[in-house]
């Protein structure tokens, strides 16, 4: 967008000033009368002339008056400020008119600095657009503001009790123009009510470069014309001030602690410009931590109301519905939608994905007929399940090659070649399925198929991610055959499954040379193969050189101390591997410490499935050990061990300094009420862990009266399993006052633990309260009548209970229909 300005002139002076443009098609670009006043340092003015006629103000279609008043550009002319000034006020005129030349200058310079910076937030607004547009494969738009939630006077003592809430923005323009509709196609706010932001503070620091870029968009009219509205100029205005103060670098250690310094005053116009000149666009994984910095519901996705759509060249843009519709034709999307529904698919138009299960040609045709003419599909998860054949790849490549498809998930399990076809040379055999991969518009493909086809694909280059899943138990050692080598030289070979194929050390040994050259394959899944020491060993070696792989499952094989050593050593030096599942397998002592050592130096595991191991409280004092200094772990698996209160109380003194865990599973061991004083205890000074699993132990009332306690001073905890602690009636009803005063935990699970009506009766005083909480697991408690009725009854007042487990119990007719009645007009899903 071309920066115009307006020659005015006032007395003797003149000057050009620029002009705002709306966005709004048809309508001139115009200057506020208030910055032509502060230009010529005047209080006010009678008139504005052209050509010896008066210009009046701007109106909107109603005839009436724009606030704050403007008046339209006039392009070739001079604008006269006419002020009828009294005589006794010639002096100031005079005064005006002598300024010197420098002072002159000097507003001049200004104003140019003002000039290149409104270019500057130009072209890194279109830097930042044509940089997102490739980040196709996450669902979350890319774009967007932070305003508060009411519009009020910044004050630096105080904004730290501001509500903020984050709007996504809508990425109209000339891709969402069609036929003769009249609406705007400008950067424009979502018709959203935004997201409450959690800590704004932090959000602020991590995110500040982009907001403040985003909000000069606006407040400088790039986008939508937000001066209309005073108070979003305000808001605008206000979120800018809180931003600012972390370009001085202001430093947050407690509630109101801020430097004094005015940032506005500390930061000079070129280190603004500096800094600004150094903003880029999100990156996906920042994307993707947006949500832990907002409140919502944990199913919730982060669009806004937005929709994903593509555009003539293949990007990605997030658009409102509005936008969104004019692009389409309702007709053809109505008939997909009732295509999908009638194959019990899903399609979700936001993100513009299609699940769909074809189970004959003939259904694919009517399927492919549909979709072809929609352009708002982005995503086709497809399983061609029936016996295709190379006819039907070649029918959906040119399906495909006339759509607007950007990633596509293809099951071909059931591919079959003809005798005919199988004579043929390989590269007709396969014609349909290279053609799906050459696929110009293709950012993301994964393809599940038969070994036959997997060793002959190539990988196009234009693709960002293509991947193969080999269709499981169909291998074994005698058909492992060609894949090491395939591994070797494919790479577009991202994720590789290969459970239940019966490999054994062999194929294991040979998956490790292939891994040590690999540099593409992200994700191996080697559950339930018959692996040993000898093929861990083998696969850690790889491990030391392997720069790729992050997730390795090694679950339910027969690895013993010796592999579990030697994979502990690989760690020690592998800096990519982030997820290691080594549950079900015959680790002892041996092993499991050289892991304790292990995780005191690696930085960069961070799920660790350890269930299933035999694990002892001598072991879990070991793990403790590591925990205190380890700072990456967030995911500890250690379920179903011999962990009794002892090794509980040894976790929960790691716990008291750990600053990284978020999750812990002791489900299914030996821990009774004094591991879980110990594991309560912890809780009331951890600030990370959201989630903990006693499932299956035997806390008993003490220990559900502990865990109850620190609930109402714990902050974080978002996730509490219970479930079958024979905790009683008293357990439920501790944990019923700690739920009224409790605003964090989300979910909780209590099922098989004898609560009876008087703990149903319980949790149901705390329903009527709590306002958090969103899923409640009684299943199996011996609830009855009573029970079911006082928890109906809460439901008539909670608004927030999404889900209520009430399976396996003991409630009547009368009970039943309490909660019948009750689900007619509840958001709440009742299981029974």
């Amino acid at each position: 967008m071309p920066v115009m300005s307006q020659k005015f002139k006032f007395g003797s002076i003149e000057m050009d000033l620029d002009l705002v443009s709306s966005g709004v098609p048809n309508e001139p670009q115009f200057i506020y009368i208030d910055d032509i006043l502060e230009a010529f340092k005047i209080p006010d003015a009678d008139s504005f002339e052209a050509d010896g006629r008066t210009i009046v103000y701007m109106e909107d279609d109603n005839g009436t008056m724009y606030h704050p008043k403007r008046i339209s550009c006039r392009p070739g002319c001079v604008i006269q400020v006419v002020c009828k000034t009294p005589q006794s006020d010639q002096t100031s005129m005079e005064s005006m008119e002598s300024k010197s030349a420098t002072q002159i200058q000097e507003f001049l310079e200004l104003q140019r600095q003002m000039n290149d910076r409104l270019i500057l937030i130009q072209s890194k607004i279109e830097a930042i657009l044509t940089q997102q547009l490739e980040l196709g494969e996450h669902p979350t738009p890319w774009l967007f503001i932070v305003l508060p939630e009411k519009p009020a006077k910044y004050d630096p003592g105080n904004w730290f009790r501001t509500k903020f809430r984050l709007h996504f923005i809508c990425e109209c323009g000339e891709h969402t123009k069609a036929g003769n509709s009249k609406l705007p196609h400008h950067l424009h706010l979502a018709k959203h009510e935004g997201y409450l932001i959690c800590e704004p503070a932090k959000l602020f620091k991590k995110y500040g470069p982009f907001l403040l870029l985003m909000l000069e968009l606006f407040k400088f009219g790039l986008a939508d014309s937000v001066k209309q509205n005073s108070e979003v100029i305000t808001a605008i205005d206000y979120s800018l001030e809180c931003i600012n103060r972390q370009l001085v670098k202001a430093q947050v250690s407690s509630s109101g602690d801020f430097i004094e310094t005015d940032p506005r005053a500390a930061m000079t116009y070129q280190d603004l410009t500096n800094y600004l000149s150094n903003v880029k666009g999100l990156e996906s994984v920042e994307l993707r931590q947006l949500g832990s910095f907002l409140k919502t519901s944990k199913k919730e996705n982060l669009l806004g109301n937005l929709y994903q759509m593509t555009t003539s060249d293949g990007h990605i843009k997030w658009v409102c519905h509005d936008h969104y519709r004019v692009s389409y034709q309702e007709t053809h999307v109505q008939r997909l939608r009732d295509m999908v529904k009638l194959a019990q698919g899903e399609f979700d138009e936001q993100l513009g994905r299609i699940t769909i299960t074809l189970t004959s040609s003939l259904a694919a045709t009517d399927f492919y007929h549909a979709i072809m003419p929609v352009k708002s599909v982005l995503e086709l998860d497809v399983d061609l399940g029936w016996a295709c054949n190379r006819h039907d790849l070649e029918v959906l490549e040119d399906v495909l090659r006339k759509s607007r498809l950007l990633m596509l998930r293809l099951d071909l399990q059931q591919f079959r070649l003809s005798p005919i076809n199988k004579l043929l040379p390989t590269s007709m055999r396969y014609k349909g399925l290279a053609r799906i991969m050459e696929h110009p518009w293709m950012k993301l493909i994964h393809i599940v198929l038969p070994e036959a086809l997997i060793k002959n694909s190539d990988t196009p280059s234009h693709l960002r991610k293509l991947s193969f899943g080999m269709v499981p138990g169909s291998n074994g050692v005698k058909g492992f055959g060609l894949l090491p080598e395939v591994i070797k030289i494919n790479p577009g070979l991202t994720t590789l499954d290969l459970q239940r194929n019966s490999i054994g050390d062999r194929g294991a040994q040979a998956l490790s040379e292939a891994l040590k050259t690999n540099s593409a394959l992200t994700t191996l899944f080697l559950y339930n193969n018959s692996i040993g020491d000898n093929g861990a060993q083998a696969l850690s070696e790889a491990l030391k050189t392997n720069s790729t792989l992050t997730t390795l499952s090694l679950e339910s094989n027969s690895v013993g101390d010796n592999g579990a050593q030697a994979l502990a050593e690989a760690l020690k030096t592998n800096s990519t591997l982030t997820t290691l599942n080594l549950e079900s397998n015959s680790i002892w002592f041996k092993g499991l410490l050289a892991f304790y050592e292990a995780m005191t130096t690696n930085s960069t595991l961070t799920i660790l499935h350890l269930q299933r191991n035999e694990i002892s409280d001598n072991i879990a004092l070991a793990l403790s050990e590591a925990l205190k200094t380890n700072s990456s772990l967030t995911n500890l698996d250690l379920q179903g061990n011999l962990i009794g209160d002892d090794g509980a109380q040894a976790l929960s003194e790691a716990l008291k300094t750990n600053s990284t865990l978020a999750t812990l599973y002791l489900g299914t061991n030996s821990i009774e009420g004094n591991g879980a004083q110990a594991l309560a205890e912890a809780l009331k000074i951890n600030s990370t862990l959201t989630t903990l699993d006693l499932w299956r132990n035997s806390i008993g009332d003490n220990g559900a009266q502990a865990l109850a306690e620190a609930l109402k001073t714990n902050s974080t905890l978002t996730t509490l399993d219970l479930w079958g602690n024979s905790i009683g009636d008293n357990g439920a009803q501790v944990l019923s006052d700690a739920l009224k005063t409790d605003s964090t935990l989300a979910t909780l699970y209590l099922g098989t633990n004898s609560i009876g009506d008087n703990g149903a009766q319980a949790l149901a005083e705390a329903l009527k309260i709590n306002s958090n909480l969103t899923t409640l697991d009684l299943w199996s408690n011996s609830i009855g009548d009573s029970g079911a009725q006082a928890l109906a009854e809460a439901l008539k007042t909670n608004s927030t209970l999404t889900t209520l487990d009430l399976w396996s119990n003991s409630i009547g007719d009368n009970g039943a229909q309490a909660l019948h009645q009750v689900s007619q007009t509840s958001r709440c899903h009742i299981i029974r």
